[in-house]
């Protein structure tokens, strides 16, 4: 996120990944009652506990802080306008969001960007993932990003597969390059460029 340590495999941003295919098409959820929109700190709670659930217990991410509720508004307030974040919500019940970063620090890189999408648990398998993926790859077109790029853990298939559906490939692997939950695990680089969008 941003204003963290610049991580490894900042070189993969120059690398021009083949053609991809358009985003995939978002299925009917829950009735068409989700809606997808900017997060508010009314939403921070809700985020959190989505956060915090992969943060203790999966390799979904490889952070392995929970944040606690200063932490939570400070994150949100790094978010600027051009690094959204969104959520889905129904009704009241937020089931997903999903963020962009910036991927380095340094200036050169203030085009490239890294998304994080988050589930909840009881919520997946229903397509909100490609919710709100597709509409971070639409919203870093429209803000004139030039290519986003993904930090998936190797064994995350089921990130691998919502982010090559929507046009990422792969372009590098960081091997046992983060430890998390008693093991080694290797880190899958996959970004997609904006130009056709």
């Amino acid at each position: 996120m941003h204003g963290r340590t610049p991580r490894a495999g900042g070189f993969f941003a120059a690398l021009r990944p083949r053609s991809h295919p358009p985003a995939p098409s978002v299925p009917a959820l829950f009735d068409g009652r989700v809606e997808i929109r900017d997060a508010g700190e009314a939403d921070l709670a809700q985020i959190a506990a989505i956060w915090d659930h992969e943060v203790l217990g999966s390799d979904a991410t490889t952070d392995t802080e929970p944040r606690n509720p200063a932490a939570q508004r400070d994150w949100l307030a790094r978010h600027t306008e051009i690094y959204p974040v969104i959520v889905a919500v129904t009704g009241h019940d937020l089931v997903a969001y999903g963020s962009l970063s910036p991927y380095q620090p340094k200036p050169a890189f203030a085009r490239t960007v890294e998304d994080s999408v988050y589930v909840r648990r009881d919520r997946r398998g229903a397509g909100l993932g490609t919710m709100i993926l597709g509409e971070l790859v639409r919203r870093a077109g429209a803000l004139g990003h030039r290519s986003i790029l993904a930090r998936i853990t190797a064994k995350n298939t089921a990130s691998l597969r919502l982010h090559a559906r929507h046009g990422f490939r792969p372009i590098g692997l960081e091997r046992e390059s983060a430890f998390k939950l008693g093991r080694w695990h290797d880190v899958t680089i996959m970004q997609r460029h904006l130009d056709a969008i």
